[in-house]
């Protein structure tokens, strides 16, 4: 009988549960429908296939968007107030909560790190819009439960080289980036950008255990010398809160933020670029300025038919709205299709 009421509960799950899920280069990005929630993963071997949660994904909900307007604080998939919608956009595909006074989209898109030829980042830009009549405060904090750290000693590193392995924060002097680093050799963690072209830049970042946090994300009191456990509950579970203090927002105005993490590889990334229009002048730099490794022809080709599968997408997209296409990404799309088809010859000629 117990089983028998398992399946059931699962078949109700699966049938009413949607999640929308993009891919493009390295980077995978499912957004939740049920909890409003995002998980990313990282393709980390190309040949077999295998993508690598780059935060904890086994309860997407842990990490979570929190919006405070007035000295009122909502954590985004866990009020009433707002309603909720998955969109997919041309880039990729936005979360947007709605009540009577607020309007909060959070779209995620695709990035490269400067050293990579495929997209391994991702952007979230978030957009509060003051629908009142009124001006209110407004500033938002993002939760991100890392998990990659963990294994080690060192659950954080900075791109000074310093560590962090007990409960932290940073409000002055911003490091460029936050490291979550991996035991895995095949890459080296998640990098989360604090400063950079088109990246907003927070006003406290907090390193500590992750339900300490998520209790109090609006005035943690942080103590150095205390570790990321928090007995009995969780264990060597850290987190990292990038906090972004309230601010005026006139009426029939409104607040961004961008926030950009990804594959860390020594390299770094930037919150602005063409992708923001239509990505198609990042998808020609990804395939017409990276060289076939005539030492490695499995991966080129695997990496090709990613650029392949990237270009349909886009092409698609583009379909969707025809008179918004330029000559100029037209352009881009032949050159594309054009260095696909010679990189087939070489294959075929080796």
């Amino acid at each position: 009988m117990k089983r028998t009421s398992i399946i059931i509960i699962l078949i109700f799950l699966t049938i009413n549960t949607f999640s929308l899920e993009m891919t493009e280069g390295r980077m995978k990005i499912v957004l939740h429908e049920d909890s409003g929630s995002f998980s990313a993963y990282y393709l980390e071997n190309i040949n077999t296939g295998k993508y690598t949660p780059l935060l904890f994904d086994k309860d997407p909900e842990t990490s979570l968007l929190s919006i405070m307007s007035d000295n009122k604080i909502y954590k985004m998939g866990n009020t009433s107030v707002f309603s909720k919608d998955l969109l997919r956009t041309p880039t990729g595909g936005k979360i947007v909560w709605e009540s009577t006074v607020l309007k909060v989209t959070q779209e995620f898109s695709f990035v490269k790190s400067q050293s990579s030829s495929l997209s391994d980042g991702f952007k979230i830009k978030i957009t509060i819009e003051n629908r009142s009549d009124q001006n209110k405060i407004i500033g938002l904090t993002y939760l991100f439960d890392t998990f990659l750290g963990e294994e080690g000693e060192d659950h954080f590193l900075l791109d000074s080289g310093s560590n962090i392995s007990s409960e932290n924060s940073i409000l002055s002097n911003f490091p460029n980036y936050w490291i979550s680093p991996s035991s895995d050799k095949s890459f080296l963690g998640l990098q989360g950008m604090v400063r950079g072209p088109g990246i907003t830049v927070p006003n406290k970042i907090i390193f500590a255990n992750w339900k300490r946090l998520q209790d109090n994300l609006w005035n943690y009191q942080v103590k150095k010398n205390r570790n990321f456990n928090l007995i009995p509950y969780s264990i060597n579970d850290s987190a990292v809160s990038m906090i972004y203090d309230p601010i005026k927002v006139l009426r029939n105005s409104s607040r961004e933020v961008v926030i950009v993490l990804g594959v860390y590889n020594n390299s770094s990334f930037k919150g602005a670029s063409s992708i923001e229009d239509s990505g198609i002048d990042t998808l020609f730099e990804q395939t017409v300025s990276t060289d076939a490794d005539p030492q490695n022809t499995e991966t080129s080709i695997k990496s090709d038919l990613i650029a392949t599968t990237d270009l349909i997408k886009k092409i698609d997209s583009f379909l969707q709205f025809p008179d918004n296409v330029t000559d100029g990404e037209i352009d881009l799309i032949v050159q594309i299709l054009e260095t696909l088809k010679q990189r087939q010859k070489l294959y075929e000629n080796r």
